[in-house]
């Protein structure tokens, strides 16, 4: 399947083919430091969107596969199946599962974007900002959790514990 070349409005000035390839490297290694950042709660995965259904790249958390946060390669005159494809720009969506009235659990997009190539950095911080926002909602749940004070036993103790400690 073939994805539809981005609009006028996206490509932004012609890029050769050099150009491309760096911004997809520099876009990849800031996911990959975003993803080391957050690696207590966050993951990085890559994917095929046609198979798995998300994007290229996609952080999730570790123990949770109620939210994501999803990045998509765009080309130009090519697909996924080119294996000399370079991205021309990048979608993002932010999502999460939501119970539907039959109790299935299907992905609803809270935010997303298109990104030119010479704006990727504008991409790794959203994807900053989803890891952060995300990895701090985690952190608070686990807080939280009784489990965790459980299997801690007798150091849960004491004075001064609370549920941060």
């Amino acid at each position: 399947m073939s994805l539809p070349s981005p609009g006028p409005e996206h490509q932004g000035p012609p890029y050769s083919e050099a150009e491309l390839v760096q911004r997809m490297e520099s876009l990849t290694t800031g996911l990959e430091e975003i993803a080391e950042r957050y690696s207590e709660h966050i993951a990085l995965g890559w994917e095929d969107p046609e198979v798995f259904g998300a994007g290229h790249f996609v952080f999730t958390p570790w123990n949770s596969h109620m939210y994501r946060f999803a990045i998509e390669e765009r080309y130009a005159d090519t697909d996924w199946e080119d294996p000399d494809r370079v991205p021309t720009s990048w979608t993002w969506v932010s999502e999460l599962r939501v119970r539907g009235i039959s109790g299935d659990l299907p992905w609803m997009a809270i935010s997303g974007g298109e990104v030119a190539p010479g704006d990727y950095a504008e991409l790794l911080q959203e994807a900053e900002i989803w890891a952060k926002g995300t990895s701090a909602l985690l952190a608070r749940e686990q807080a939280l959790d009784p489990d965790e004070i459980t299997f801690r036993g007798r150091e849960a103790e004491g004075p001064g514990r609370t549920l941060q400690t």
